[in-house]
C-alpha cells in the first residue's frame, strides 16, 4: 500500500470482489482506512480497478472502489480509492473497535478525506 503508514488492523471479514465483469468472494486479512489485504488465490494485475463489497454483518457492509497494489501467492494488497460515507463511518468504525489508538484514527482521517464522496 502506498508507503503503508496507516494503522493495520485484524479483519478478517467475508468480501465480494468484482472486475471487468466477474466476481469471485475472499476472506479479508487485515485494513487498514487505506486499504485491505485479501486473502485469495486468484491472480490480478497491479491496477485492476476493483469494486468490493466488505460484509461486516447481515444488516451492514462497506462499498469500495479500489486497485490492486500488490499481488502474491497467497493474495493482493488493495488501495482504497473512493467509497461513500456510509461505508467509511462502517469502515471506520470497524477499525476503531479494533484499535486502540483513537487519536491514530483520527488523524488518518483526516488524512483520506479526498477518497469520500
Amino acid at each position: 500500500m502506498e508507503n503503508r503508514n496507516f494503522m493495520r488492523v485484524q479483519f478478517p471479514e467475508c468480501a465480494s470482489v468484482k472486475f471487468d465483469g466477474q466476481m469471485f468472494f475472499a476472506n479479508i486479512k487485515d485494513a487498514s482506512l487505506q486499504g485491505l489485504y485479501i486473502n485469495t488465490t486468484q491472480k490480478l494485475p497491479v491496477s485492476t480497478p476493483l469494486q468490493i463489497t466488505v460484509y461486516i454483518s447481515p444488516s451492514s457492509s462497506i462499498h469500495l472502489n479500489a486497485e490492486v497494489v500488490r499481488s502474491e501467492e497467497a493474495g493482493m494488497g488493495v488501495q482504497i480509492r473512493r467509497m461513500d460515507v456510509n461505508s467509511f463511518v462502517n469502515l471506520r468504525n470497524a477499525i476503531s473497535l479494533l484499535c486502540n489508538d483513537q487519536d491514530q484514527i483520527m488523524r488518518e482521517t483526516y488524512k483520506i478525506t479526498d477518497r469520500i464522496h
